[in-house]
């Protein structure tokens, strides 16, 4: 805060009755500085990050400081780790199945629910992709179809996932697909972690990994005519 105005005091001598007043000098006063303006803050566990408050026990950008980005794979609980073990063998239709169209690809959404939270089993096919026939993930481009993808637990408040992972090997089976229905295999599959989510999936060759992954998988909001 900049000071306030120099203040101007006239002071005057009298130099009689009848004769007239003339300033006698001029003096210039600095006022005192207005009392400076309290430091921003934040409430814990928040924390002030360049103009915003951040929540640096969760936020994988700002990861315990400010400034502290997670690798691809891990979540922030206080510090970046890699997330625990939560692909199942298993995934089973359930009420909360989703599935989207985008432009000529099918994504098939299955959550999954354990005592860590919920993480999405993602899905993509088209109806190019043959059924009945082992597809090799290692020969298939990242962020192209077919893939399997998984999101360790969505954050309800933004709905995005702390952790994401893309498998970049294995084998991919399907067994049925259309427009609200997939099952099929995955073996032997390898995760990455990766940035960017799981619609824009990066592998981060930094990041973690999970390998021997094989899972039998049924998302379905109804059955395939």
């Amino acid at each position: 805060m900049k000071h306030a105005g120099m203040l101007f005091v006239l002071l005057l001598a009298a130099c009689g009755n009848d004769a007239p007043v003339k300033p006698d000098a001029l003096v210039l006063i600095d006022a005192a500085p207005d009392a400076a303006p309290d430091a921003p803050s934040c409430a814990a566990p928040m924390k002030m990050c360049g103009n915003s408050c951040l929540a640096v026990a969760t936020d994988e950008a700002n990861c315990g400081n400010c400034g502290v980005q997670c690798k691809g794979g891990e979540a922030c609980d206080g510090a970046c780790a890699c997330a625990p073990p939560f692909i199942p063998a298993t995934v089973a239709p359930g009420g909360f199945d989703q599935f989207q169209a985008m432009g000529g690809a099918q994504i098939a959404i299955g959550p999954v629910f354990d005592a860590a939270g919920i993480h999405p089993i993602v899905i993509g096919y088209s109806a190019a992709t043959p059924l009945g026939t082992d597809i090799d993930l290692s020969t298939v481009t990242v962020g192209t179809l077919p893939f399997v993808a998984a999101g360790y637990r969505v954050d309800t408040m933004t709905f995005t996932t702390d952790a994401a992972f893309v498998a970049t090997a294995g084998t991919l089976r399907l067994t049925s697909a259309c427009a609200t229905d997939v099952a099929g295999t995955l073996t032997d599959a390898t995760f990455r972690g990766v940035t960017g989510g799981l619609m824009n999936p990066m592998v981060d060759p930094n990041g973690c990994m999970f390998t021997g992954i094989t899972m039998t998988f049924h998302i379905s909001t109804s059955p395939c005519p």
